[in-house]
């Protein structure tokens, strides 16, 4: 009789720690996070953003994100921390890094490392830690810069692209797609290579980091990037604009094609962990507007015709092999 007390009392132990190892994530702090990056890269850069992400439940994870710049030696660096649940039991932390060359200052979204002491831990929800100022939630898609906001007042400017670009996280680099023994990269340097992704609730694809592509002289073409809080950024690319392939916003139905990006079905077809280019460009005499995307849990990279209208066209790949910067 004794010895099956005994059972009964284990297995009654037992089944409490398999049920608080479901619930229980460790409570890790922002702050006590920054202090793991190494003191030469915390001495030497400045934090541009941190990002706080949770999602509860049977796979449920917290993600902790810092986004640094190096004066010095124009580096982004983006420093990413995931807790989740081994053989979704046991908790345990990954790290990961990604280094990219920027052409870009991003001294001007400098914030204080101080202010991560505000990001609070909380369960299904996102905090963002943006220019001294900590958004929550919905509040942070409403903080972008929308495509009307940007073009308001430039039906006469000559464009080779506008673009616009979303992720679920804070991101750099391009990924690339893998199958089978084969890579391929679904973000060329045109629009990846050294520059920053801002998280995104990914609900609104008329709001994010805008991006405007114009002729300047000699050929070359001029972009700017239009980041939260009237931030602009811009340098010159290399390149050749032939009335082929430049364009006025009077030449496309712009009222149409953001109906189409806000659309319900867009957003179902998305998803929430993905990243999202949408642009709006010439070729061959006509103007038209895409959105791919990559879908991060399906491995689906993805792309739509919205003008003139077009199907979805979903390709899956074996995984995605990260960010990559050349």
């Amino acid at each position: 009789m004794g010895m099956r007390k005994g059972v009964v009392a284990l297995s009654f132990l037992l089944f409490f720690l398999l049920l608080f190892s479901y619930f229980y994530l460790p409570s890790e702090r922002m702050n006590d996070l920054y202090q793991e990056i190494p003191a030469q890269v915390r001495e030497n850069s400045q934090l541009i953003a941190a990002y706080y992400y949770s999602q509860t439940g049977f796979n449920g994870f917290r993600e902790y994100q810092f986004a640094l710049y190096a004066p010095d030696s124009k580096a982004l660096s983006i420093y990413t921390f995931k807790t989740y649940k081994f053989l979704k039991i046991w908790p345990r932390m990954k790290k990961s890094k990604i280094t990219c060359k920027t052409p870009f200052n991003y001294s001007l979204l400098a914030t204080s490392p101080e202010k991560l002491n505000d990001v609070k831990n909380c369960n299904n929800c996102r905090e963002l830690l943006y220019k001294d100022k900590i958004y929550r939630d919905e509040e942070i898609e409403s903080i972008y810069p929308s495509i009307e906001e940007v073009i308001k007042g430039k039906e006469n400017v000559t464009y080779t692209q506008i673009a616009i670009l979303k992720d679920s996280e804070i991101t750099t680099g391009t990924i690339v797609d893998v199958y089978g023994d084969k890579m391929f990269p679904t973000d060329d340097a045109y629009y990846g290579k050294g520059l920053l992704y801002l998280p995104s609730p990914m609900l609104n694809f008329t709001r994010g980091v805008v991006v405007e592509f114009l002729p300047a002289d000699n050929g070359t073409i001029k972009r700017m990037i239009h980041y939260p809080g009237n931030i602009t950024l811009s340098d010159t690319l290399a390149g050749h604009c032939s009335k082929n392939t430049t364009w006025d916003l009077k030449e496309v139905s712009i009222r149409q094609i953001l109906q189409k990006l806000n659309s319900p079905q867009l957003q179902k077809a998305i998803g929430r962990n993905s990243r999202a280019r949408f642009r709006i460009f010439k070729d061959a005499g006509t103007v038209y507007a895409w959105i791919r995307w990559i879908d991060k849990n399906d491995n689906i990279h993805a792309e739509l015709r919205i003008y003139p209208p077009g199907r979805i066209d979903r390709r899956k790949f074996d995984y995605i092999n990260g960010y990559h910067c050349n």
